[in-house]
């Protein structure tokens, strides 16, 4: 296709004196030169264009700062207010909208997704619960078009868990017996979302989290939105040369309750304080989302990592749209990371002190990402 090139365009380096200026004009963080080391490393390395990095605890964000270009054609500096695309973070808040109409009665975690979808009639026996935590089984085909960059029509969530339940081999695993990460399990949440709702899967995010909660900067997003403040998402060209390249094209809508939102760190550590302050959910549903997922035989899902890939997760469990921490783990924690073309990041609370810190990047995951040496920095100076 003719926009092809321009997708792809191959961007020159980051001269290191323009790479610092976005940072002026941010508030500071109350360690700053901690975690701006940590930051200017990833940078200079040129592991990601630009950083937006904020840290909070109940009821406050202690500090919010940018560093680096959130768009490198028009020099334009991340700052606190800088949206990027979240990916896998969304998984969290499609969760807990679940939750959200169990708690309204609307709907029972212990269903079947059938008893709300007639598309998933033809499954096997799976609850809502099991989607949430990862323990359904649904296989996840990531293949995607042949051409990512021409434009598809949209579908929505609903019209998508359809064509998962009519794969050739839609389970991985008999639900309940075993433990792996899917995004089918998400989109089939988001289809439910829809169906009980009756809006479009963004729309019930809006109604169900966002608006409720005052968070102005998150959305479903999707590619034909102007938004102010947005980063664009970069890429390490395969075949060498200068660091970074825009990101393949991605309708990024079709990610739906997997990872299609947006937003800033300042507002994703404001919802984890709203999350743990029982603002949306009751102390029972809460709780129901921080729990880790069990297996039908009652052991702990960790118990049976259905990929041998998966042990680099060591004794972390997995809740409803997020990872807690094992019993191993000296300051235990809810987290998640979030990767999508040309962008990548982490959102974390340590839930004794509730100190969260987000960090944002515009670029994919690989060496040299801030996100390790930002925690070490948080335990260090906030924890100990």
């Amino acid at each position: 296709m003719s926009g092809s090139v321009s997708r792809r365009s191959v961007i020159t380096s980051i001269p290191a004196t323009a790479a610092t200026a976005a940072f002026a004009d941010a508030r500071a963080l109350g360690d700053a030169h901690y975690i701006e080391h940590a930051v200017m490393e990833a940078i200079k390395s040129h592991a990601c264009p630009g950083v937006s990095v904020a840290i909070g605890r109940p009821s406050t964000i202690i500090g919010a700062c940018g560093w680096g270009f959130a768009n490198l054609e028009t020099r334009t500096a991340v700052s606190e207010r800088s949206i990027f695309r979240i990916g896998s973070l969304t998984k969290q808040f499609a969760a807990a909208a679940i939750l959200k109409l169990a708690q309204m009665g609307r709907l029972d975690v212990h269903d079947s997704p059938a008893a709300y979808l007639p598309s998933a009639g033809v499954l096997k026996p799976v609850t809502v619960m099991q989607l949430m935590n990862h323990t359904a089984g649904l296989h996840s085909d990531e293949g995607g078009s042949d051409d990512p960059t021409c434009a598809m029509p949209a579908r929505t969530q609903i019209e998508l868990a359809a064509e998962i339940a009519r794969q050739t081999k839609p389970f991985d695993f008999d639900p309940g017996a075993a433990w792996l990460y899917s995004n089918a399990n998400y989109i089939v949440l988001g289809a439910i979302i829809e169906s009980i709702t009756r809006t479009p899967f963004s729309q019930a995010m809006s109604e169900l989290v966002f608006e409720p909660l005052g968070l102005r900067s998150l959305a479903v997003d999707a590619p034909s939105e102007v938004v102010v403040d947005r980063a664009s998402g970069y890429s390490s060209p395969k075949s060498g040369g200068a660091p970074f390249e825009n990101a393949a094209y991605l309708d990024v809508s079709q990610a739906g309750a997997a990872g299609a939102m947006r937003g800033s760190a300042v507002d994703l550590c404001r919802w984890h304080d709203a999350l743990l302050s029982n603002e949306l959910l009751d102390p029972f549903h809460l709780n129901l989302m921080l729990s880790p997922g069990r297996l039908r035989d009652g052991r702990l899902s960790s118990a049976n990592r259905f990929s041998a890939n998966d042990a680099h997760y060591g004794d972390l469990e997995y809740g409803c749209g997020l990872l807690v921490s094992g019993p191993t783990e000296r300051n235990a924690s809810i987290l998640h990371y979030g990767m999508i073309n040309g962008f990548s990041c982490v959102l974390q609370t340590f839930t004794k002190s509730r100190t969260t810190f987000c960090v944002l990047c515009n670029s994919d995951i690989g060496p040299g990402m801030p996100f390790s040496a930002i925690r070490k920095v948080i335990i260090s100076r906030y924890l100990s």
